[in-house]
């Protein structure tokens, strides 16, 4: 059975498979949901000392919750509703997206977070360096480097 972690309990006291049921319907058992639970735990961990400006430790346990939630739906795809007139037809919860887009509760996560971290996850980054026309003349033909 899998248990919370225990950086997570000292975190969050509250926070464990009866909250998450609170936000979400699942029949999965609660060691299940545990494991939800503590990767986003993992997820959030970069969030410890970023979110001071809005909430500190509070803001983090409600991030956790909506990333296991997160994890959840995209584990588990929730029914929104079904029909039979005439011919069987299901759709589902959730958006089409990468990464924490791909549910409204990753996308709530994200808007609790006030350092961006989230939000900026997966991004890939860009080095941009501007050179006038005279430092253009010094590259080093050799190393294929500016000479800056």
């Amino acid at each position: 059975m899998a248990t919370l972690n225990a950086d997570l309990v000292a975190l969050c006291a509250d926070l464990d498979s009866s909250a998450l049921k609170e936000i979400i319907d699942t029949s999965l058992s609660d060691a299940r949901l545990n494991n939800f639970l503590n990767m986003a735990w993992f997820t959030a961990i970069p969030l410890t000392s970023k979110l001071g400006a809005c909430g500190g430790g509070d803001a983090q346990c409600e991030i956790i919750l909506l990333l296991a939630a997160h994890f959840l739906t995209t584990y588990e795809r929730q029914v929104k509703s079904e029909g039979i007139a005439g011919e069987w037809s299901v759709s589902f919860l959730g958006r089409d997206g990468l990464g924490l887009d791909a549910s409204l509760y990753g996308q709530q996560a994200k808007v609790l977070d006030c350092s961006g971290t989230l939000a900026s996850a997966g991004l890939r980054s860009a080095l941009i360096h501007v050179v006038d026309y005279e430092q253009l003349l010094d590259l080093d033909d050799e190393n294929q480097r500016w000479n800056v």
